[in-house]
């Protein structure tokens, strides 16, 4: 009699039974039950902090305000793309796809957050759809990774912290992750097609999202030169071509806008010390498996989802750039998430405890709750702050002094003025960046601080030009200060003389 004989058999994909002792079984039945948990903890907690940020009315990261007001510009048909010398000197850092669809909806919903947010809560929604269906492309994977793949990603903090965000990434990533599984699962004319299609619309959401074009084109180009050829054709051709026209109609703008402005980001080799760093040490399970698949994957042809894997992986060194924030890290869970359900099929076959052992700790790992702990993993300021009665009370007390005070005004949160129908007149961060660069010449707007064109100026991150301080300083006087429990200090300027 065979020695498993008496051994209970432990089914580990679609049909591949292994003979384990009992001890081994029941140890997986509980890890298994333990995700089953973790995954619902997770989900609930970022159901709720999503939910609470979606219907927050004001200001929570930098960028949003000044997405609303591209969505505002395009709704009422004016330009985007404008020369910063002069008002409105407002830098529309990326491509229109995402403020375009934004702007459909800006003369139901007015200058209101939710409807961006709304757009970036659906696109994860989307990306973690995504992910089931590729997990359950997975032939031998079993069904656990259909339900951990997804787990995962909700639980990572960096899709906490930005996924409630009025910001162009999530819809980017919903994209390039479909390019990638639709040059992984589709064979043919389809899957080519499909894939330039997906990626070209992530290059026109946001224009730094290249790493699932190159993966493409790469396994491709492996499988057959033919196929990595004509997908690069395109995907290089008509872009190529929407992006002269593009600029041709706004007399070079768009470049100076969308390509040198992001272009110049400095790299910091702490910034990258410390992203990179907190990113593998808080995410170690997730990646080791990542990692050891890519091992196992050499033998052959390396997939799309092998190779955008390796890339995005590599690709975390960009968060590193000045501009950057735990967005750069979204791409990697993504990839490491499609990677999952090869990872836990591999393993089984070795090792049937590994895949639920590895899962189940990085979700503990990764627990955390809202305005307690594990939040505020590489954050500053709001990031992964869940808003509250009291930030509410803090923006309605600003929002009273805009609507009180005549005449222009400007607010570093530019959703203070662009939900009270004022106009968005600068852009702080990227002005600083282009005088830094020697691109822009402050004197208009300090001539305008000094004059008196601006009888109100509020600040919260103090990105504005250097000289524009000194102008704020000199001619006007420091009314108020209100610090918000999410982080933001708002110091409100009256102009003086």
């Amino acid at each position: 009699m065979s020695r498993h004989a008496d051994m209970p058999r432990v089914r580990l994909g679609m049909s591949s039974f292994v003979a384990q002792p009992a001890g081994q079984v029941r140890l997986r039945a509980a890890l298994l039950g333990a995700i089953a948990l973790l995954a619902a903890v997770h989900v609930a907690t970022l159901v709720y902090h999503v939910g609470l940020t979606v219907a927050f009315p004001y200001d929570l990261n930098y960028g949003e305000g000044y997405v609303l007001n591209d969505a505002l510009r395009l709704g009422r048909g004016e330009p985007l793309y404008v020369d910063l010398q002069q008002f409105p000197m407002v830098r529309s850092p990326y491509p229109p796809l995402f403020p375009g669809l934004w702007s459909l909806v800006v003369g139901v919903t007015g200058p209101s957050f939710w409807p961006g947010r709304a757009l970036s809560g659906a696109a994860l929604l989307g990306v973690l759809a995504l992910l089931i269906w590729n997990a359950r492309q997975v032939r031998g994977a079993g069904r656990w990774p259909i339900l951990v793949a997804p787990a995962l990603l909700v639980a990572a903090p960096p899709v906490y912290q930005w996924a409630g965000y009025a910001r162009v990434d999530l819809l980017a990533l919903l994209f390039a992750a479909g390019g990638v599984c639709a040059a992984q699962w589709f064979r043919g004319w389809r899957g080519i097609v499909g894939a330039a299609v997906l990626c070209s619309l992530a290059l026109w959401t946001k224009q730094t999202m290249l790493t699932a074009a190159v993966a493409v084109a790469i396994a491709l180009a492996l499988r057959s030169r033919r196929d990595g050829a004509i997908f690069g054709a395109l995907v290089v051709v008509p872009n190529a071509l929407l992006l002269l026209a593009l600029n041709a109609t706004t007399g070079g703008e768009f470049t100076r806008h969308v390509l040198e402005g992001n272009a110049g980001n400095p790299m910091i080799p702490l910034r990258v010390v410390y992203f990179v760093g907190g990113f593998v040490a808080l995410h170690l399970p997730l990646i080791v498996a990542g990692v050891w698949w890519l091992a196992q994957a050499r033998q052959g042809v390396p997939s799309p989802i092998a190779v955008y894997l390796a890339l995005a992986l590599l690709a975390t060194l960009s968060a590193g750039n000045g501009g950057s924030s735990v967005n750069y890290l979204l791409e990697p869970l993504i990839a490491l998430a499609l990677a999952v359900p090869f990872a836990w099929r591999a393993a089984a076959e070795r090792a049937p405890l590994v895949g639920p052992l590895l899962a189940a700790t990085q979700l503990v790992l990764l627990l955390h709750w809202p305005n307690g702990f594990g939040v505020s993993y590489l954050a500053d300021s709001a990031l992964g702050r869940t808003p509250t009665a009291a930030d509410a009370a803090i923006g309605a007390q600003l929002d009273t002094l805009v609507q009180q005070t005549p005449g222009d005004i400007i607010a570093e949160p530019a959703g203070f003025a662009v939900r009270n129908g004022r106009a968005v007149h600068v852009q702080s961060l990227d002005l600083r960046a282009e005088a830094l660069r020697g691109r822009w010449r402050s004197e208009p707007l300090v001539d305008a601080l000094a004059g008196g064109r601006f009888s109100l100026v509020i600040t919260a991150f103090d990105f504005l030009p250097y000289d524009a301080e000194r102008a704020v300083a000199e001619h006007f006087d420091l009314e108020s200060t209100l610090a918000s429990p999410d982080g933001l200090t708002f110091r409100v300027y009256r102009y003086a003389r």
